[in-house]
């Protein structure tokens, strides 16, 4: 791929890496997605997503979920949480083009975050109709 901008571009710098490399690299992107980039008015999203994880699949092992129903609650947690991963690479890319006030570029965040919110309420839409019946049949003598 030829970059128009840069005469002089790298020689695939950022495809050209071994297995062990390509993993290093994105258990570092997972890394920088969980604990944030530390950049200013830096807000992680992560601060929700674990505490919430954590909830609701101890929920599913206390009213007993079959692991099918598990492996889907599993399912839509990661689904949340690589949305908000593109949602912050988008973010961080953007912080790295301009610092100017740009319509395109809120616009393609602002779509990026709508993408998260659907995927979050679709998740949470999977989790009350898999934990609902069974945490209200717990709660009704």
């Amino acid at each position: 791929m030829t970059n128009n901008f840069d005469p002089n571009p790298p020689s695939d710098i950022y495809s050209n890496r071994s297995w062990i490399g390509k993993f290093r690299i994105s258990f570092r992107g997972l890394w920088l997605g969980v604990v944030g980039t530390h950049s200013p008015k830096s807000i992680n999203s992560f601060i929700v997503h674990v505490p919430m994880a954590i909830i609701v699949l101890s929920a599913g092992v206390w009213v007993g979920l079959a692991p099918s129903s598990m492996a889907l609650l599993f399912l839509c947690i990661g689904a949340v949480m690589a949305a908000e991963l593109f949602n912050s690479s988008l973010e961080s890319l953007a912080k790295a083009i301009t610092d100017q006030p740009n319509r395109d570029i809120a616009n393609a965040l602002d779509i990026a975050s709508g993408a998260v919110l659907l995927v979050s309420l679709m998740a949470s839409l999977v989790g009350v109709v898999i934990l609902g019946l069974p945490i209200l049949q717990l709660w009704t003598p």
